[in-house]
């Protein structure tokens, strides 16, 4: 018997662990059955969302079973039977307008969650999660620190977007940015933007890299290398060795052991397929980004007395002196290049047609203008003369020569451009599809005049200098722009590449810019950057201003770190914050290309004369307390994400101990041009030490290949070549 009775309680101690009430409330997710793919996306999201925060009994099903259960609804009307049964009025959306409301039928609360979209619908989920507390950042969620009250009743947010085009820019070049990415980390990425809401994803690629394969009149590329062609190892004596797993060299994961030109080819396109792939799954329009004007070396056969074009290891030529602006093989070549991109990605959606950086094709300026003016009538309005004047004399990077022949560049290649585009089968993809244009990186002199310069139905994507705080100084230029006839875009630089490594901010700057955008009538923007780390703000803010222009970088980031870091965390994160700006502009207005990553980066203060100017001081003073304020955070924030606080500390941390090693290398070259030995070993040992400190702060916290990518190329160019001139003394 009592055998028998173990037994018994046994079998029910079984029933009761299978059939085990759920703490949480229970949800029944409803979406309907024939609804788009993203919608279902929507619904499997939220359900993943509500089991993490409230531990939530969730079902998803296509229609209303009658029970007691919270219901939400996932789409509109038209894609869910069953908020089209509830008859209540659902208002008119954008195809980019979203809603999260409260409705009460009868005795049963609800909550729809839709879009005048599918991807709205799925931005509709995600920002009901907002709601409750979750933030979404580059690296990936951050949950609330404290847990929110699950309830359906009391929300209506209705959400239209004031900046319509939402662009991020990816691959780039550089192994301290996402070129270094391999498909699997581009993807978490991407998936993250999708939360923030980017709706258009852009490939910035270049001509040396392995992304396109085409041929032209017997001349087959043959340039397919990462990173203009730089080798990293990562063996032996290297700081911060343990993040590379044990890994010789330093490469982007998709081309390890690709050796051959055709293994890497096949490596470049599958991953940049793979990116478009993914990111068109989640609702985002894509885009390729290169300059059509610009080749490998190896097409020079095909172009006589090509010019060699300004650039890292001179890898790309473009037209010369001899190739004017209706060259039949000139013309020939471009659309060659091209036709070869939109074959390689037919799902493409846009191409971005950029004007060289450094425009050389300024011999055939007075030709084109009076092209452009017979097209247009722009010789009405200005003259080249003025426009080369204009150019000559702002207050730009590209100023004095450089701004003069940047602008004759500009009339030659766009009146080309003009030419190019007007065959209408050079841009046909599958499906009777054709490509969009955008026209990339006009001269700002011109912007007055981009309606007569640009052919109808193209758009253009604007940039003026080369960091946040040079745009906003220059912000009349960006009035002239004829938003209202050319739809525009203006490029907003998150993180330069010639302030480099360090930490940036740059969020007042971003919001100078983003006023002017709404106030202008501006399409949107597209970012620029190359390291992701301290991007998080800035991303947010990018994010929530675009539908709330009223928002300022401060409410954002306060919204930020009270809900992921918890009550009191807001202050001493916002004084660092502004600690880095304020190093990042020292740097900005005293020595632009100071951490460039190329192979000079440290070791060009070795061989300067020149003191160890004040500004180095200021700025590693200011890292440092930007590092001590997230520190202190650190210690009060949230357990669950510390890593947020902790990971900007040493980010900081690494900032700090970069500017006293440079400062160190400056004094020992001082040194050894003087002779003093002495001076010069003990300055080398403190380079030495503050950058070993720089790059462990950095490993034991690297959670990207933006950062084993500057660890990798710090002890390339810094630290083994500082090591080898102090065994030499």
């Amino acid at each position: 018997m009592n055998l028998i009775l173990g037994r018994m309680c046994l079998v029910l101690t079984i029933l009761l662990l299978a059939t085990e009430v759920h703490a949480g409330p229970k949800v029944d997710v409803i979406v309907g059955k024939d609804a788009p793919e993203l919608e279902h996306f929507a619904a499997a999201e939220m359900s993943a969302q509500l089991k993490r925060l409230f531990d939530a009994d969730v079902t998803i099903s296509q229609k209303v079973a009658g029970s007691e259960s919270n219901l939400i609804l996932i789409g509109s009307p038209a894609t869910n039977p069953a908020i089209a049964a509830l008859g209540i009025p659902f208002p008119k959306l954008s195809d980019q307008g979203h809603l999260v409301k409260s409705v009460v039928v009868g005795k049963q609360k609800l909550l729809i969650v839709g879009g005048g979209s599918p991807v709205a619908t799925l931005w509709a989920a995600y920002e009901l999660g907002h709601h409750w507390g979750i933030r979404y950042a580059l690296f990936g969620d951050m949950d609330p620190a404290v847990k929110p009250e699950f309830k359906l009743e009391g929300l209506d947010l209705l959400l239209e977007p004031a900046l319509k085009l939402r662009t991020w820019r990816t691959i780039n070049d550089f192994p301290i940015g996402p070129e270094s990415f391999g498909l699997a980390e581009h993807e978490l990425l991407i998936r993250q933007l999708a939360k923030l809401k980017y709706n258009r994803l852009m490939l910035s690629v270049y001509p040396w890299q392995p992304y396109v394969d085409f041929e032209f009149r017997g001349l087959k590329k043959q340039t397919a290398i990462p990173w203009f062609g730089y080798r990293y190892p990562v063996d032996g004596d290297t700081a911060g060795r343990a993040v590379f797993k044990g890994a010789k060299f330093f490469e982007n994961p998709d081309f390890v052991g690709k050796k051959s030109y055709a293994e890497r080819i096949a490596a470049g396109t599958h991953q940049a397929a793979g990116i478009i792939k993914v990111a068109r799954k989640l609702g985002m329009s894509t885009a390729l980004a290169f300059s059509p004007l610009e080749f490998p070396r190896e097409f020079a056969a095909a172009l006589p007395e090509s010019k060699q074009l300004t650039g890292l290891e001179q890898l790309t030529i473009g037209p010369g002196a001899k190739q004017g602006i209706n060259d039949p093989i000139l013309m020939a070549l471009v659309k060659a290049q091209i036709r070869a991109y939109l074959t390689t990605y037919p799902d493409v959606d846009t191409l971005y047609l950029s004007l060289p950086e450094f425009p050389e094709w300024g011999e055939h300026a007075e030709e084109a203008f009076k092209e452009l003016d017979s097209r247009s009538g722009i010789g009405k309005l200005t003259s080249l003369e003025k426009l080369t004047h204009a150019a000559r004399d702002r207050r730009l990077i590209a100023s004095g020569d450089r701004g003069a022949q940047a602008l004759r560049g500009n009339i030659a290649a766009l009146e080309f451009f003009n030419r190019m585009l007007a065959d209408k089968s050079l841009l046909e993809l599958p499906g009777g599809r054709v490509a969009k244009v955008v026209v990339t990186e006009v001269d700002p002199a011109l912007f007055p005049f981009l309606d007569k310069l640009i052919p109808a139905g193209i758009g253009t994507l604007h940039f003026v200098d080369y960091t946040a705080r040079r745009v906003a100084e220059n912000l009349p230029l960006l009035k002239t722009v004829p938003t209202r006839t050319v739809p525009s875009s203006l490029i907003l630089t998150l993180a330069d590449d010639n302030v480099g490594m360090l930490p940036q901010m740059s969020f007042s700057s971003l919001k100078t810019l983003m006023d002017e955008l709404h106030a202008g009538g501006w399409e949107g923007f597209s970012t620029r950057y190359w390291i992701l780390g301290d991007l998080d703000l800035s991303a947010y803010y990018l994010s929530r201003v675009s539908f709330n222009s009223k928002l300022t970088p401060q409410q954002a980031l306060e919204d930020l770190t009270t809900a992921a870091l918890g009550e009191g965390t807001f202050g001493r994160t916002m004084k660092a914050f502004e600690l880095v700006e304020q190093a990042t502009t020292l740097i900005d207005q005293n020595d632009i290309g100071f951490a460039f990553p190329i192979p000079n980066v440290i070791m060009k203060h070795y061989a300067s004369a020149e003191p160890v100017p004040e500004w180095m001081g200021k700025a590693s003073g200011l890292y440092a307390d930007a590092m001590n304020e997230m520190y202190r955070i650190n210690s009060r924030a949230r357990e669950g994400n510390r890593d947020f606080s902790l990971y900007l500390a040493r980010r900081f941390e690494f900032g700090m101990e970069y500017l006293n090693c440079v400062q160190a290398v400056r004094k020992a070259g001082i040194a050894k041009a003087k002779g003093d030995k002495e001076t010069q070993t003990a300055e080398l040992e403190k380079a030495v030490e503050s950058l070993h400190g720089a790059l462990n702060a950095l490993s034991a916290v690297a959670r990207s290949n933006c950062d084993r990518g500057i660890i990798a190329v710090l002890n390339e160019y810094g630290y083994r070549p500082l090591k080898k001139e102090l065994e030499a003394e």
